[in-house]
């Protein structure tokens, strides 16, 4: 469905961007965010640092101490406080450390005017260590490790806070372009809408051609359609007019050569044979007329309602067959409407239901179903029905009685028809009536 709809391929590709665009500018925002608060965490807890070293001093024995007096942060003398520091000399043993520093292996002694800063994940506690010389005048230089760690619960609030309004704003963002991607689509589809709006209206018969102003892209699609249809519509005519003059051209010399068949000076013999030759040729005029004539399937074509057409056809033979006393069965589907030529309806729901009234009892059953874009005629009669190979009947001039009277050609006419409007005939027998059974198929559109 996608691939054949316009919209449903923007629209899949639209949902694709922005999907694509919300979920980088997310990643790309929480990163720099992330990196932002690592570098402050880390300027922070060199400002602590600096702050002990200017609180340092040696004690009795020599070794380099911080009086918690003098400590900068008092979160440094709480206990859980969340802040922790320690000084460790070259051998890794901590020779000063703030209120309760966390029970943790000695670090690895970082080299002097070196800073290292990283997360430990066993605590989850942000560390930071640098490494001094300490020059005593009186002593050799000894060499110092000071450590700072501080709990990652304050980054990790920021950074679920900091979560929430991002995928806030971006949920309203994305909505946002949504909507306005909606608008511009619509807008922009508008005109093909428009277009299949008016041909619509066209096939239906409320205009004749397209009128609507459309953009350049647009213009030379609806002027070639318009020349189309107006080509199409005098091509039909042209043809009506044609075969309407080959018909009546015809007409007088065939009457002519029927009428010289009578003459009584003609022997037997030749009256015989001119008259079956006046009549073939008769029986080929009419079916090249009536094959030339078929108009077959037109998108553009005004719909016709087969019902009224139905009712006039049988009203007719009402009063053909008044011998017969034929009773019609009209089971058609409800504002039926098929988009053909009236006179090709006219011929080939004629002819089937001439047959039926022909070769049947009296009954006769015509009914339509509609699927699959396509309309079935079923017309059943009461009659004997088709003999073996029922087939054989659609070619012209085979006859199922050659008792009742005829030419031969009502069936292979239908079948010419159907051909033409890419449809499909069958023979058979009715179930309910016991007769035959035919059934037309053709195309809706």
């Amino acid at each position: 469905m996608i691939r054949n709809s316009l919209r449903g391929r923007l629209l899949t590709a639209s949902a694709l961007v922005l999907t694509a665009f919300v979920a980088l500018t997310a990643y790309a925002l929480d990163q720099a965010f992330r990196s932002s608060l690592l570098t402050a965490e880390e300027e922070k807890l060199k400002g602590l640092v600096y702050a002990l070293l200017g609180s340092a001093a040696p004690r009795e024995d020599g070794e380099l101490s911080i009086a918690l007096d003098a400590v900068p942060d008092p979160r440094l003398r709480q206990p859980l406080s969340g802040l922790d520091a320690a000084l460790f000399d070259e051998r890794g043993h901590a020779v000063w450390s703030s209120a309760a520093f966390l029970d943790l292996p000695p670090p690895a002694l970082t080299e002097v005017g070196q800073w290292q800063f990283e997360r430990l994940r066993n605590p989850d506690v942000f560390s930071l260590s640098f490494g001094l010389r300490w020059i005593d005048l009186a002593r050799d230089p000894r060499r110092y490790n000071i450590v700072v760690l501080e709990t990652t619960k304050g980054y990790r609030e920021q950074m679920a806070s900091f979560r929430r309004t991002l995928w806030g704003w971006l949920g309203g963002t994305a909505m946002a372009l949504t909507a306005t991607l909606l608008f511009l689509q619509r807008w922009s589809l508008a005109p093909l809408l428009r277009l299949g709006r008016e041909l619509q209206e066209i096939e239906s018969g409320m205009q004749d051609e397209i009128t609507g102003q459309y953009p350049d892209e647009i213009r030379p699609l609806t002027h070639d359609l318009n020349a189309m249809i107006v080509n199409e519509r005098n091509q039909q005519l042209r043809y009506r007019n044609a075969l309407g003059d080959l018909a009546h051209t015809l007409k007088t010399p065939l009457a002519v050569l029927s009428g010289m068949s009578q003459e009584r000076g003609l022997a037997a013999a030749q009256r015989e044979q001119l008259q079956e030759q006046v009549t073939r040729m008769q029986r080929i005029v009419d079916h090249q007329l009536r094959r030339a004539a078929a108009a077959g399937t037109r998108t553009l074509s005004k719909p016709l309602r087969v019902r009224p057409l139905i009712e006039k056809i049988a009203g007719a033979l009402t009063k053909v067959y008044a011998d017969k006393d034929p009773r019609f069965d009209l089971q058609l589907t409800p504002n039926l409407k098929l988009r053909a030529d009236q006179g090709d309806l006219y011929e080939l729901l004629g002819n089937l239901l001439d047959n039926a009234c022909k070769y049947g009892g009296g009954r006769v059953r015509i009914s339509s179903r509609v699927a699959d874009n396509r309309c079935s005629f079923v017309v059943e009669d009461d009659g004997p029905g088709f003999p073996e190979n029922p087939d054989l009947l659609l070619q012209r001039g085979v006859r199922a009685d050659d008792q009742t009277p005829g030419q031969g050609i009502g069936l292979a006419a239908v079948a010419e028809l159907v051909k033409a409007y890419e449809g499909q005939l069958d023979l058979g027998r009715s179930e309910t009536l016991g007769g035959g059974k035919v059934t037309a198929t053709l195309p809706l559109r």
